[in-house]
């Protein structure tokens, strides 16, 4: 009884939750619903626009701008503070609209409008500046990606020389579909000819060095060398014992004689310091060409062939040995290299040119801060790629910073500079009207952050930041507005008094009057004068004729 209770209620609330969203019927029932959430077309903000709300309208990133008559539009009162005099359109689809949003509304559709025929033009031109700069870029015969001039832009294309519409069967979960077709491929493709032209011990050999160098070493670190591990194993033990500097010399007693050392060290006891601080061996790719030498492939895609290789499954009667495998992969690997020739130039330039033309041309968001307004889209392609101006619009930059305690330092004292103690600026207008003149008042409202936020990082204190906006902000901001109501003060606008002829009176309009029947009567004998003529043209001509008869 308990449980039949509940669910009557339960239906019934959500029956009037359904109608109250523009939902009569639930989600597994609601074709619309249904239709965005298995993701076949549509989003939740066409969900919402239909059955909820549209929200606020915004132009330009911001809300729709006032008139001069301090009205959004015609029909609301002056600086009306309701939210559907600024835009605020709380109507949905699915019952409708009101007039005044749906000419919001219709001012958010004309932006979008323009955005797109804007765009066209501007992506348009865009990809075509990158494709005339990067159409000479080719894959030469040696692999390497060169210019129109024979310049070296990569050594390899894309790093490791491979054409990505050629990779699908290099990925781990298609390895046992190329082991399962072995057979077919070593008879379609005369794989025994082809691996018996390739010699795969050089590249071997070499992974192998690799793999027993970074078995010696679990932490690589490269800039250890041969005079340092030495250094650190005698310099100590110099420092220890009192010696007297050489005459005129400045240096260190004891590194002296560590460089001495150095020198006067045999051959044999110097390579085993070499020994110690090897390099680790350069990659196969970065020494072997891959499409001469046989198995010459990335370091990550050896790696993904060996871990394969050692979690293969109980090896069955038919299943092929490891040897035959890891030659199979390498063969498929070397069949997927880009071609000499391919334009890889314009395969880049097409990839930027046809997301770009994809864009929204102005995309407005928040980075997290409510005042940066970051820049992308078509206008920030614009201004890396075409303008390159040193002074971008929206200069910001994600810096990971060194887990020590300098780096730490630098970045607490860079901090310390770019901290605000402002936290946000309120300003409220009014309109009055004084001795029949019409007057605005504004009245700014500044919140500083609480001075625990600053004090420690700034080294201030409210009574200092007070001071300074006494004696310096105030009369800055008013230079600043007496500069601007100068300028605006300097656009003059034309007028004249009102002349006899400007004024309607009865005289004048009888004037008027007669200039208009006089004007007929001249327009009148015109045209019966061009009439005249007319007839007495034909006339002579018919007498000519009449005559040559």
């Amino acid at each position: 009884l308990h449980l039949s209770h509940f669910e009557s209620g339960r239906n019934y609330f959500n029956g009037k939750m359904n109608r109250c969203s523009g939902l009569h019927t639930s989600f597994p029932d609601n074709n619309l619903q249904l239709m965005v959430q298995s993701g076949a077309k549509g989003s939740t903000v066409n969900t919402m626009q239909i059955s909820c709300l549209l929200g606020q309208i915004e132009l330009e990133g911001r809300r729709p701008p006032l008139m001069p008559s301090g009205k959004f539009l015609p029909c609301f009162q002056p600086y009306d503070p309701a939210p559907g005099a600024g835009g605020f359109v709380s109507g949905r689809f699915l019952t409708g609209i009101k007039p005044q949003e749906f000419f919001f509304h219709c001012m958010a559709g004309r932006e979008g409008l323009v955005d797109t025929a804007v765009k066209t033009s501007r992506s348009g031109y865009l990809q075509r500046c990158v494709i005339k700069h990067l159409e000479g870029l080719v894959v030469q015969y040696d692999l390497t990606v060169r210019d129109s001039d024979g310049s070296v832009v990569q050594f390899l294309y894309g790093e490791d020389g491979l054409d990505i519409p050629k990779t699908q069967f290099l990925q781990p979960r298609q390895f046992p579909f190329i082991e399962d077709n072995y057979e077919v491929i070593r008879r379609s493709q005369g794989l025994d000819e082809v691996l018996a032209r390739f010699d795969p011990q050089t590249a071997s050999s070499h992974f192998a060095a690799i793999q027993r160098w970074k078995a010696k070493r679990e932490v690589a670190c490269p800039r250890r060398g041969a005079f340092l591990l030495f250094s650190q194993k005698k310099l100590a033990k110099l420092k220890q014992t009192e010696q007297e500097a050489p005459p005129g010399s400045t240096r260190d007693p004891a590194v002296l004689q560590l460089l001495q050392q150095w020198h006067d060290l045999d051959e044999a006891s110097r390579s085993k310091y070499n020994r110690k601080s090897s390099r680790c061996p350069e990659p196969s790719l970065g020494l072997f060409r891959p499409d001469v030498c046989f198995g010459s492939v990335s370091e990550n895609f050896h790696d993904i062939t060996e871990k394969y290789l050692q979690n293969r499954g109980g090896m069955n009667e038919d299943s092929m040995d490891t040897h035959s495998l890891r030659q199979l992969l390498h063969y498929k690997w070397q069949r997927s290299l880009c071609d000499p020739g391919e334009a890889v130039g314009l395969l880049a330039a097409q990839s930027i040119g046809e997301p770009s033309t994809q864009m929204t041309l102005n995309t407005f968001h928040f980075a997290g801060r409510g005042e940066m307004n970051v820049t992308l889209g078509i206008p920030r392609l614009r201004e890396i790629l075409m303008v390159a101006s040193s002074n971008i619009k929206t200069p910001m930059m994600s810096i990971p910073v060194l887990n020590n305690k300098k780096a730490l330092k630098r970045a607490k004292t860079l901090r310390k500079k770019l901290t605000r103690v402002l936290q946000k600026v309120d300003v409220l207008e009014k309109l009055r009207i004084e001795n029949h003149q019409k007057l605005r008042t504004f009245k700014v409202t500044f919140h500083f952050l609480p001075a625990d936020r600053y004090s420690e990082d700034k080294l201030l204190s409210p009574h200092q930041i007070l001071k300074y906006m006494e004696t310096r902000f105030f009369r800055l901001l008013l230079e600043a507005i007496k500069k601007r109501s100068a300028k605006l003060a300097s656009i003059a606008v034309e007028t004249r008094k009102a002349t006899p002829r400007d004024r309607d009176t009865d005289g004048e309009g009888t004037a008027d009057a007669t200039g208009v029947c006089f004007s007929l009567v001249c327009f009148c004998f015109g045209v019966l004068l061009r009439y005249l003529l007319v007839c007495s043209f034909l006339f002579l001509f018919s007498l000519l004729a009449h005559s040559k008869i």
